[in-house]
């Protein structure tokens, strides 16, 4: 399945720089955002976007997903 990808932030660094954040990925049918964290090798937490809902890292991704990634920042 094929789903796109924003990269917010300092997690842009994870796609070429000419990618602007953007990217088309090719995932397998069983794939959720953590899958997605994963294969980018995101070690910093992060929040996610599907189709303008926030939704945890389980969450099972359908054809055509739109994706949203954000850094989860702490502070105190």
């Amino acid at each position: 399945m094929e789903v796109k990808l924003t990269l917010h932030g300092i997690l842009r660094d994870h796609l070429p720089r000419q990618a602007k954040g953007k990217a088309t990925l090719t995932l397998p049918e069983d794939a959720t955002v953590q899958t997605v964290i994963e294969q980018l090798q995101i070690k910093r937490g992060a929040a996610a976007i599907v189709n303008n809902q926030e939704v945890d890292k389980t969450y099972g991704l359908q054809e055509g997903d739109e994706i949203q990634l954000f850094r989860l920042i702490g502070g105190g």
